[in-house]
């Protein structure tokens, strides 16, 4: 009995360590098949127009396939830009909401949580429904509305009450092109010989196309233009173009909300679907053609739009 308590003692660490282990091997296996990664996720999410109405429960199997896949998609987006790099120069919101996530914890982890709640409560609403009638949804409904509503809240005040910035905070990095070495080693003969010309002749107009000119007296070089004509030019120099958003500070890109009205402002299009949630739930089984709860949202946001453009109007004068 001894021995059997010894031996089970000594294999519990390994056990542990299996799933880190499990985990790390995924990554890894991400990370060097990127490519076929992001065609899988793209083959899932055209599978969610094929399902519906093929077999019973298909709604709710369809939205469950697509919500799996937009989980799945955000995890290996987030690992493959530990791995590769960002698209340069990345936009003005990637920018902004990266800087927060990498200075705050809490505005990262309020990110990350508001995203996955967009993400899943679709499902989540369609699953209580069908378990606890119209009643169970709405009470889920409001829970949900509260957390994004405090998610929102954090991250205003995290960023110094500055306008909350959602959508796409994190965008997938430029992927590295596969190489076909392994597919042209398969093959023999006439065809190893008809790839090395061919693969010799475009190494040939690449090195002569990706010339660089030195600078006799500073000795930097400048890129050659990719070709003479006119369109080709005016892209070329478009791409290089630097707006005053490129220049900014990523915590400039967005202003503080300095005066009093313009915070109510925020908070007030933070909390509105909170109040349409809370009005609907109160009204649940009356009058379902009753307008009050949409006419409460409605003019919350056309209040909080009124506000704060007094706030813009004012600091403009």
């Amino acid at each position: 009995m001894i021995e059997f308590y010894k031996q089970a003692q000594s294999r519990i660490p390994a056990t542990i360590s299996l799933p880190s282990h499990w985990l790390k091997s995924y990554e890894d296996f991400v990370t060097k098949n990127a490519g076929s990664v992001t065609q899988i996720e793209s083959a899932l999410r055209s599978l969610t127009y094929i399902v519906p109405g093929r077999f019973r429960e298909s709604e709710l199997a369809s939205e469950t396939l697509h919500t799996s896949t937009l989980l799945i998609s955000l995890y290996h987006t987030s690992l493959l830009r530990r791995h590769f790099p960002s698209p340069s120069p990345p936009p003005p919101q990637t920018r902004y909401t990266a800087f927060y996530s990498a200075r705050s914890r809490l505005y990262s982890n309020s990110a990350i949580l508001l995203q996955t709640i967009q993400y899943t409560e679709l499902l989540c609403e369609m699953f209580f429904k069908r378990r606890g009638g119209d009643k169970a949804r709405w009470r889920l409904v409001v829970v949900l509305e509260v957390i994004k509503a405090i998610c929102r809240t954090i991250m205003f005040w995290v960023t110094g009450k500055r306008m909350v910035a959602e959508g796409p905070g994190a965008i997938r990095p430029n992927l590295p092109e596969p190489s076909s070495t392994g597919a042209e080693e398969e093959f023999g003969g006439d065809h190893e010989g008809a790839a090395a010309d061919s693969n010799e002749e475009r190494d040939y107009l690449h090195g002569e196309r990706s010339k660089e000119w030195p600078m006799p007296r500073t000795k930097m070089t400048l890129p050659v233009l990719p070709s003479i004509t006119s369109e080709s030019i005016t892209e070329y120099l478009a791409s290089r173009v630097v707006s005053a958003d490129d220049i900014k500070a990523a915590h400039h890109l967005v202003r503080k909300i300095g005066s009093f009205q313009g915070q109510v402002a925020e908070m007030m299009w933070i909390f509105r679907p909170v109040a349409y949630a809370l009005a609907m739930q109160r009204l649940q089984g009356r009058n379902r053609r009753d307008w009050r709860p949409w006419l409460l949202g409605l003019g919350m946001e056309v209040a909080a739009r009124e506000l704060g453009k007094r706030e813009v109007r004012e600091r403009t004068v």
